[in-house]
């Protein structure tokens, strides 16, 4: 079979896309309907790449595939990721607003110092395993084909599982938690367990989306979970609506090809960037190595036109209630 190059532009962008979608919407869940705001989330996704490339690297190989492990490394991943998720849940319960993000964060640079000073998962030049599973008597075209219907089903696995969630007793009491925490407390709402659950919950299908990411690339580094990556899933859930499940898929959409489409259609072009005596005066530059420039005043002006986020005002699972109302369902 011929090599689809138009496949393999789309279908690497479709994969990583849904990824992101994964990561949205799991932090969605602890950001946008808990009101817990964490700024680390990329450490569980790194959490879970990493555990599924060990999986992938030690688990034993079978006529020269390795789709054992290819299996196990997406449970493995979830758990993995859903234990640091309780490890962090637990003694951040008493956090809130700023302090938890910076408690989160933490977390996140710590697992990232840990594997950067780790001989096991490669240092900081990445931890690479052979891709036996994909390489194993398929084409390149059919890779495209199995990671495209891998990641999308995980993304419609996560969206149905939160959806039938939050419109549940216990999504019901999610929301509660967020509105008013002292009100949700007298109603009889078990503030400890719906933090750490959700914290659990969330980990997981980021390390979910983890597994998805090492098994595609084969390789891993801690430089694909740094800071800025965590930055624009939280720009993903705020830019979509707090909350909103449907929002988050669309701002996770709109901020991934952005980039993607500024480089691809901004014209050739020399723009003037700035003045410099020393370099003979005005100093002029590839209009296609400012799209960062571009991204970041789009995002500006979305941020200003519509502060509350795209979908704000709109609920997928019914009309908004206060919290007394919301328990009062429970």
């Amino acid at each position: 079979m011929e090599f689809d190059h138009a496949l393999a532009f789309w279908g690497e962008h479709l994969v990583k896309l849904a990824i992101w979608v994964v990561l949205a919407l799991s932090l969605n869940l602890i950001n946008g309907c808990c009101g817990l705001f964490s700024l680390g989330h990329q450490g569980f996704w790194a959490a879970g790449a990493y555990t599924a490339a060990l999986v992938m690297k030690f688990s034993p190989h079978h006529a020269g595939a390795n789709w054992t492990g290819f299996m196990l490394s997406f449970p493995a991943a979830f758990l993995v990721a859903a234990g640091f998720g309780l490890l962090v849940g637990v003694p951040c319960l008493r956090l809130r607003g700023d302090y938890l993000a910076i408690a989160t964060l933490g977390f996140s640079e710590i697992l990232r110092n840990v594997i950067q000073n780790s001989e096991t998962l490669g240092f900081s030049f990445g931890f690479k395993f052979p891709d036996d599973a994909v390489a194993s008597g398929l084409s390149k075209n059919a890779k495209y084909y199995l990671f495209l219907a891998l990641a999308w089903s995980a993304v419609a696995l996560v969206a149905i599982v939160l959806r039938n969630l939050m419109r549940s007793p216990h999504g019901r009491a999610i929301l509660a938690v967020r509105d008013d925490e002292r009100a949700a407390e007298l109603l009889g709402v078990n503030l400890t367990f719906y933090k750490v659950f959700v914290f659990v919950l969330g980990a997981g299908m980021a390390g979910l989306a983890g597994a998805l990411f090492a098994n595609y690339t084969a390789f891993v580094t801690v430089k694909d979970f740094d800071f800025n990556q965590g930055v624009l899933m939280v720009v993903m859930v705020v830019l979509g609506g707090m909350g909103h499940m449907l929002g988050t898929f669309i701002a996770a959409t709109v901020l991934y090809f952005i980039p993607v489409l500024l480089a691809l259609w901004l014209p050739e072009m020399q723009v003037p960037v700035f003045y410099d005596p020393t370099q003979n005066g005005v100093v002029y530059c590839d209009i296609k190595s400012l799209w960062q420039v571009f991204y970041a005043l789009l995002l500006i002006v979305a941020v200003l036109v519509r502060p509350q986020g795209m979908m704000h005002g709109l609920h997928l699972w019914g009309r908004k209630k206060s919290a007394p109302q919301l328990i009062g369902k429970i």
